[in-house]
């Protein structure tokens, strides 16, 4: 189970990756990198997961991962004390497949 806390977000497609930063909180995410923010929900249930998150442009700068600034995700996975291996799916990009490594940041 994923305690509440900061995670490292490392999300990868086909088409290109990126990384950010994300706060689990009381079954919430919220989050961001240099130009997006996420915001969603997040149920456990031991050891596995899932999330909804939708994300959206806060700076002016380099193209979204995907090229879009506004999408909806879900996905979902397994986790460990301090890391979570997950896959999902970009609802305005039902075709490309998404893996998301989240990794706890301590401190």
């Amino acid at each position: 189970m994923l305690p509440d806390g900061r995670y490292s977000a490392w999300f990868k497609t086909a088409l290109a990756g990126g990384v950010g930063i994300l706060e689990i909180a009381n079954e919430q995410l919220s989050g961001r990198d240099t130009v997006i923010t996420y915001s969603g929900s997040f149920v456990q249930d031991g050891d596995t997961f899932k999330a909804r998150v939708s994300t959206r442009r806060h700076s002016s700068g380099q193209p979204a991962i995907l090229g879009i600034d506004e999408l909806d995700i879900e996905f979902e996975g397994t986790s460990k004390n301090t890391t979570a291996v997950c896959s999902g799916r970009v609802q305005q990009l039902p075709h490309i497949a998404l893996e998301v490594v989240l990794v706890r940041i301590e401190g």
